[in-house]
């Protein structure tokens, strides 16, 4: 089922329209609205087209930032994964000696 929203952003409303289920669209475009309020209240003077690059880039480094985070936590968890598996290997191969 396709989900609608309503996008406040700059003084513009945008109606989107999404399918993922997984993803709740009206909690993203309240966390851009949030970011852009920020963005707007630290530099009010900016026009919207200085504003909405702001915005994009703020958006795009908290994007690449949990990205980065993420592939480090993948890392960690492979790596004991991995240390937990040789345990139980040792602990098979002990027994069975």
């Amino acid at each position: 089922m396709a989900q609608k929203v309503k996008l406040k952003l700059l003084g513009n409303v945008y109606e989107l329209k999404g399918d993922e289920p997984e993803v709740d669209l009206q909690e993203v475009a309240n966390f851009i609205e949030e970011k852009a309020s920020e963005i707007e209240r630290a530099q009010p003077k900016l026009p919207p087209s200085k504003l909405m690059v702001l915005i994009a880039m703020s958006l795009g480094k908290e994007l690449f930032l949990a990205q980065k985070r993420l592939e480090s936590l993948e890392k960690e968890l492979n790596l004991k994964i991995k240390l937990i598996s040789e345990k139980i290997d040792s602990h098979i191969v002990e027994k069975n000696d």
